[in-house]
């Protein structure tokens, strides 16, 4: 049964109070993604707990499973029917736990056998991804319904991309963090960032588009959803360069504590130095790809985001060969400049993908903006739990001078990802 949807014009323009309550949950999004993807392999291999083999496979397993799930929360949350909306009620009952387990993931049972230990890893990350997907997938479908404009979209994925800088400024202090209070210290700041994150946009943001129960989908038809989505051909371009790009920006983070300790051969809280440019640079960024989808369009300045980080996150691989500074102020240099694009990466997807939902709502008569959130995921995440695999093999097969390898990997992963948006065919 089709659902009418509302003109995206009768859609209100938000409020300074809705605006920083949505955008905050970039906060606690990115600052879990950018932890696990960079601290757990230090946390869990090169702290001893388990094997890389095992730590890969067991990672690999929570990332498919996370993807997997991801479509059915979304049609879940696309067919909720309450009071409260379609997504409200799951950022209301998840958040609590989701919180719960940030903390959990960081505190092993160190000392047991490595059975425990492989059984504790195996449960505790697949709740981990459950819990991102029960709380994520909601929160981001949220965007398209209460923002109908694209001055209105691209000023709320900047808010929500600040929220994810100061994310990421937090993510910069984890070596300082783990230094003085151990990885405990650290799974406190996940569990409170993700409270802080997601329980004020409850009290704060009310739903446009509550379908009636009459209009419930049956359960079955969510993988006729799936494949409408699969083959949409506004969808598959971005779908394609946007996992592209994950697998690239997760093995820079990999990279650059390793980077740190074998090729610069300083101690973990040198992170934190390496990283401070990148978030420097990653705010004027922020400024610039919020400006300049404006002017060109946000097909145009996304390609420009594509582009320029298959230029520049080989960088670190050559920063050696600069004829200025110490090594680590080339490595500063060569990470800071991957601030910009990757700071275009965190406004433009979303607002392309919220124009995608828009152009399906108006061809099916449909609201089913989770579902597009849900199958992008199985992708992308599962591209990240790959980017894992590939780094662990790479760097246990050759050691330290595998790096600058994978390095350039990740700009060779950016150019396919520009070529394949090259074909997106929605230019509004």
């Amino acid at each position: 049964m089709r659902v009418a949807s509302p003109s995206l014009n009768s859609v209100s323009q938000l409020t300074a109070t809705q605006l920083v309550t949505y955008s905050l949950g970039g906060l606690g999004m990115n600052l879990s993604n950018l932890v696990v993807s960079q601290w757990l392999y230090e946390r869990y291999v090169v702290g001893g707990v388990l094997a890389p083999a095992v730590f890969s496979l067991v990672l690999l397993a929570g990332r498919i499973t996370d993807g997997v799930s991801d479509p059915f929360v979304a049609f879940w949350t696309d067919n909720t029917r309450t009071r409260r909306g379609r997504r409200v009620p799951f950022l209301l009952f998840g958040t609590l736990p989701f919180a719960m387990v940030c903390l959990l993931l960081w505190i092993p049972p160190v000392g047991a056998s490595p059975w425990v230990l492989t059984l504790f890893a195996i449960v505790i990350t697949q709740l981990f991804f459950l819990g991102y997907a029960v709380v994520i997938t909601p929160y981001l479908a949220l965007l398209p319904e209460i923002a109908g404009s694209t001055v209105q979209r691209l000023n709320l994925t900047t808010g929500q991309a600040i929220a994810a800088m100061i994310g990421t400024l937090v993510f910069a202090m984890c070596g300082l963090v783990i230094q003085s209070g151990g990885y405990i210290a650290l799974g406190w700041v996940l569990a409170i960032a993700a409270l802080v994150s997601f329980y004020p946009l409850t009290f704060c943001i009310r739903e446009h588009f509550v379908p009636s129960d009459e209009d419930r989908i049956p359960y079955g038809q969510i993988f006729v959803w799936i494949a409408d989505v699969a083959r949409s051909q506004n969808f598959l371009p971005l779908l394609l360069s946007t996992s592209l790009y994950w697998f690239s920006l997760n093995l820079l983070l990999m990279l650059v504590p390793r980077w740190v300790e074998e090729i610069l051969h300083l101690e973990r809280d040198a992170d934190t130095l390496v990283m401070l440019p990148f978030i420097g640079f990653n705010l004027i960024g922020f400024f610039i790809f919020n400006w300049l989808p404006k002017r060109i369009g946000k097909f145009r300045g996304f390609l420009v985001v594509l582009g320029s980080s298959a230029l520049i996150f080989p960088l670190i691989a050559v920063c050696g060969l600069l004829p200025i500074g110490s090594p680590l102020f080339r490595t500063q240099f060569a990470v800071a400049l991957a601030g910009l694009p990757v700071a275009g990466f965190a406004i433009l997807p979303f607002a392309l993908l919220a124009e995608v939902i828009d152009l399906d709502s108006e061809e099916s008569g449909i609201r089913r903006e989770a579902i597009y959130f849900g199958v992008q995921a199985i992708f992308q995440k599962s591209m990240i739990g790959v980017s894992v695999v590939c780094f662990a093999w790479i760097h246990g097969m050759r050691g330290p001078p595998s790096l600058a390898g994978i390095a350039l990997a990740a700009g060779c992963a950016c150019a396919l990802g520009f070529v394949a948006f090259c074909f997106y065919p929605v230019r509004r």
